[in-house]
């Protein structure tokens, strides 16, 4: 919110100047602190809106990665065609 180097002028304010400066500096800060917090709030929602809009891509990709990483931890000679084919087709229903 800044340096309030404004606050030491206030000991020379008249008593009435001296609350209304306290009061508009509180509402000024208050309002400052809510502005900042909505935009945090937002950034936030946004930030979870794109990773959640990704996150099945995510799982898939690491599924392949552990498959890809069982398939290698065996031995050649337990590799078959049949088990462990080129290719992988997958289908989904949609609904």
């Amino acid at each position: 919110m800044g340096d309030f180097a404004i606050i030491d002028s206030a000991d020379y304010l008249s008593e009435t100047d001296n609350y209304m400066f306290w009061g508009i500096w509180l509402i000024t800060v208050v309002l400052t602190a809510v502005v900042f917090l909505n935009f945090i709030v937002a950034e936030a929602s946004n930030s979870y809106t794109e990773v959640s809009e990704q996150l099945e891509n995510y799982i898939q990709q690491q599924r392949a990665d552990l498959a890809a990483e069982a398939e290698g931890l065996l031995p050649n000679c337990l590799k078959s065609e049949r088990n462990f084919p080129k290719y992988i087709i997958i289908r989904k229903v949609e609904t």
